[in-house]
């Protein structure tokens, strides 16, 4: 390999650790193992004041994710939340000063964004589908930029250890998956939201 074949290599590594891997593309995950099936993704980049509420856009994501947990109970539900450094720059200016959770939504810290976004969608589908919170693991992936959660099915032996995606764990409170976080951990707490009013419905 020539000398500059491997600036190139180096600069494009460097670029990419420095910048995030592309919108869209899993960092962690990589390819998924056979038993995981990627079912939907949930944008959060309609409402920048609240920049982790689930909105109507998530409907038929939500719909979908509590059928098949509904069909399939021998299988869980990992959802991936992310942050983008750079369109989520309205956050930032939010909850510097912050020491105890806001439960309205207006006071996410940016470094919290992507861990808020897994555990709303996941208290939306508890809360609204009835669906049972210990077969709902929120986890992050910070290698990665964008607005979303990403829901996968894995199977019913997943747990935070071993949730078959390689992605972060999130500290829920209160906790739901075992076995537990530590005490000495931080933790955060779903921010609740009234039931999305669907479009037609009376």
């Amino acid at each position: 390999m020539n000398f500059e074949i491997k600036r190139g290599l180096c600069v494009s590594i460097f670029l990419g650790m420095l910048l995030g891997t592309p919108h869209g593309v899993v960092g962690q995950i990589g390819s998924t193992a056979p038993e995981v099936d990627k079912i939907c993704v949930v944008h959060f980049d309609k409402n920048p004041r609240r920049p982790a509420r689930v909105e109507e856009s998530a409907l038929s994501c939500l719909d979908e994710a509590a059928k098949r947990l509904k069909g399939r109970p021998d299988l869980k539900l990992v959802l991936v939340g992310v942050a983008d450094l750079v369109k989520d720059y309205a956050a930032d200016k939010n909850g510097k000063m912050r020491e105890t959770e806001d439960k309205t939504g207006y006071d996410v810290r940016l470094e919290d964004l992507a861990a808020y976004r897994a555990l709303n969608t996941k208290w939306y589908l508890t809360r609204w589908y009835g669906i049972e919170p210990a077969r709902i693991l929120p986890t992050t992936d910070e290698s990665i930029q964008g607005q979303d959660v990403t829901f996968y099915l894995v199977p019913g032996a997943a747990d935070f250890n071993h949730n078959y995606l390689g992605t972060t764990k999130t500290n829920e409170k209160p906790c739901t998956i075992k076995p537990c976080y530590s005490p000495d951990e931080e933790t955060l707490t779903a921010q609740p939201r009234s039931r999305i009013a669907r479009q037609g419905s009376n």
